[in-house]
């Protein structure tokens, strides 16, 4: 359920216009994010093998067929996300059987920063197969993005290097700076869709501290719920353990 709710909130940012000054295009998805994360880390560190491999499955398949099933691209995020998903169940699984003391920040850190990457990865697919992308390689034109910051370097250098303001000018020196660089880069549009995908999953990538911290909270909230409602107990039992001398 987490991870319908979350793919349906954040498919309008994906396969729309990007524009992260508006609060409420991003505020949601990062909420259910965090909620999605904490979800899978606690999925793993409590249940057994077979229900842990079901909602891989689900939160997986769950995207696919949001997205375009019928695109094998998508599918092939789904398998790289797969072995990130796998490799933090092991993370976790590991951390919960070598632990003499239970601390579920420490137990499900390392495998959740596989957990978040992998959803990471699937939200680029998804953005490198929106209509926004794919428009720019047909109509050959740079993205808003790109467009918004040659005007404000242009602008800014047309207003500099005159005595007044002139916006006729600066209009006409932005406009003919674009149309060079639209002309230049034409033979290349068709390589921008994995590059804006790429560079959008280095920036989120760069954001995965906040989201780490999200799910964290969520998945200690949950815990404490259940601990509350003796769902999950904690016991003592005696380990061996292996010690270095010298």
């Amino acid at each position: 359920m987490a991870a319908l709710v979350f793919w349906l909130v954040t498919k309008p940012l994906i396969e729309g216009p990007l524009n992260f000054q508006e609060v409420e295009t991003w505020l949601w998805p990062l909420v259910f994010l965090g909620i999605l994360g904490g979800l899978l880390a606690l999925s793993f560190l409590l249940l057994e093998q077979w229900t842990a491999w079901l909602v891989t499955a689900l939160n997986l398949v769950i995207f696919a067929l949001l997205f375009n099933p019928r695109e094998i691209i998508i599918w092939g995020g789904v398998v790289i996300a797969f072995f990130f998903q796998l490799s933090a169940r092991k993370t976790i699984q590991r951390e919960r059987n070598n632990r003499l003391h239970l601390d579920l920040k420490l137990t499900i850190d390392h495998g959740l920063r596989r957990l978040i990457t992998s959803i990471l990865i699937l939200v680029s697919f998804g953005y490198f197969l929106s209509s926004g992308v794919q428009q720019i390689v047909d109509k050959k034109e740079l993205p808003g993005a790109v467009r918004k910051t040659v005007q404000v370097v242009v602008g800014s250098y047309v207003s500099e290097n005159l005595e007044q303001e002139n916006p006729s000018l600066r209009a006409q020196a932005t406009e003919g700076v674009l149309n060079q660089i639209t002309n230049f880069l034409k033979p290349y549009f068709v390589f921008f869709p994995p590059v804006l995908a790429f560079g959008l999953f280095l920036i989120l990538q760069g954001l995965s501290a906040i989201f780490i911290w999200l799910a964290v909270i969520m998945a200690w909230l949950v815990f404490w719920f259940l601990k509350l409602l003796k769902l999950v107990t904690i016991e003592k039992q005696p380990k061996e353990a292996e010690v270095i001398n010298f």
